[in-house]
C-alpha cells in the first residue's frame, strides 16, 4: 500500500454532518487496475473503484468540479473509457508530492450515459481475489 495511505475510510466523501455520501461500496483495486488521465497522457494509481466513482493517487492535484476523461485498464485487457468529475483532492501528509483524489462518474457527451455495464464488468474483474496485480504478470 502507498506510504501515507491508511487504506481505511480516512478519505471518504462525507457530508458536513459526517454522513458517508458515497452511493456504492468501494472495491480496493490497488495494483490490479491501471488508470490513465487521457489528456495529458498521465498515469495514475487507482486505489479503489465503485459503481459511482473511484479514488486515485497522483502527483497532480485536481480541482473539485473539474471534469476529465480517464482510461481504466484491467490486467486482462478490459479497457473502459469514462468521464469523471473531481469531488475532492487532498495532499497526502506522509507523501507531500502525492494527492489522493476522489472522482464521480458522469455521463459522456456523445451518449449522455455512464458506461455502467462496462464499469460493472471492470469491478467484477479486478475485484476477484485471485486477480494478480500488474507487478505479478508473467
Amino acid at each position: 500500500m502507498a506510504s501515507g495511505w491508511s487504506g481505511g475510510n480516512h478519505h471518504q466523501a462525507r457530508a458536513g454532518d459526517g454522513r458517508d455520501q458515497r452511493h456504492a461500496p468501494r472495491v480496493e483495486v490497488l495494483l490490479r487496475l491501471r488508470g490513465e488521465l487521457v489528456a495529458p497522457d498521465t498515469p495514475i494509481l487507482v486505489h479503489d473503484l465503485s459503481r459511482s466513482g473511484f479514488a486515485v493517487l497522483s502527483r497532480l492535484a485536481f480541482t473539485p468540479g473539474q471534469t476529465l476523461d480517464f482510461r481504466l485498464t484491467s490486467i486482462d485487457g478490459l479497457v473502459v473509457k469514462v468521464k469523471a468529475q473531481a469531488i475532492h483532492s487532498e495532499q497526502m501528509p506522509a507523501a507531500p508530492a502525492l494527492h489522493v483524489s476522489g472522482f464521480m462518474f458522469v455521463a459522456g457527451p456523445l451518449t449522455g450515459l455512464v458506461p455502467q455495464a462496462l464499469i460493472d464488468s471492470l469491478i467484477a474483474t479486478v475485484g476477484a481475489t485471485d486477480m494478480p496485480c500488474y507487478f505479478e504478470r508473467t
